[in-house]
């Protein structure tokens, strides 16, 4: 298994993407540290981590409180008695214009997307560092972080910081053997999308706009996920990892001017 007897941590571990990458890495022999916002979920998800006979831990965690995340490092160590692979998985998206978002709305994707990926990254990072066996780092950013997307409000912004801040912490953490890497998926099955998309009609046509012609499931996202915390990927740091049908480079499809 290619994670097998690793520790890991997921933050919004409770939907979507982030329960993807929980059950993934349980099925590679990992324990898993399952932390969200919300702790019903979280709990749901380390039941079926277990399920897979690897032990886990369900946290309530706002990532955006620095307080919150150091507890939730010193819990997977008091529990498991180190980390070696964290993934950033929470995130939040609320639609609006330029002209139109407030700044509490700024302030608060900001803080999950951005200052959150920095603070649990800290965290973490600091005890794979004095752990000595290096430690992988993914974090989960989106096609909104290469590509501007119009009505995403701070959420482009924040994402297209996740990967800068990926690049510069993988700089700074080669010489600890840390690496650190993002995955940026396009369109995804997941709960929130569903609340943006929920026709059939508006479903059909996001698919049609993309040039594999089909929205992406979250287990596709969570088997990259694998790969960049495991040695599979062992001389890969500071690179991002765009999984989105083709959508980026399939401009004329977004613009609809193909069939």
């Amino acid at each position: 298994m290619k994670l097998a007897n690793k520790v890991a941590i997921v933050t919004g571990g409770g939907q979507g993407i982030g329960k993807a990458v929980c059950l993934a890495f349980a099925q590679e022999g990992a324990d898993v540290v399952v932390a969200d916002l919300r702790g019903r979920p979280a709990e749901d998800v380390s039941k079926e981590v277990s399920a897979f006979d690897r032990k886990s831990l369900s946290l309530e965690v706002d990532v955006a409180d620095g307080k919150k995340v150091k507890k939730m490092v010193e819990a997977t160590v008091a529990t498991f008695g180190r980390v070696d692979v964290l993934v950033n998985g929470a995130g939040m998206f609320i639609k609006s214009s330029v002209e139109d978002i407030t700044e509490e709305d700024w302030d608060r994707v900001m803080a999950v997307n951005l200052k959150g990926t920095l603070l649990c990254s800290q965290a973490a990072g600091k005890e794979m560092i004095k752990q000595g066996r290096g430690g992988a780092i993914v974090n989960i950013a989106s096609t909104a972080a290469h590509i501007p997307q119009p009505y995403s409000g701070a959420y482009s912004p924040s994402k297209a910081g996740v990967l800068f801040l990926t690049q510069m912490i993988a700089l700074e953490w080669a010489k600890h053997h840390i690496r650190v890497n993002a995955v940026s998926p396009g369109s995804v099955m997941t709960p929130l999308f569903q609340s943006i998309y929920n026709t059939e009609e508006s479903l059909a046509r996001r698919a049609k706009s993309i040039p594999m012609n089909r929205i992406s499931q979250p287990e596709e996202i969570a088997k990259a996920v694998v790969y960049l915390s495991s040695d599979d990927s062992s001389y890969v740091t500071g690179h991002a990892l765009v999984i989105d049908g083709g959508s980026s480079i399939g401009n004329f499809y977004l613009l609809g001017l193909l069939p």
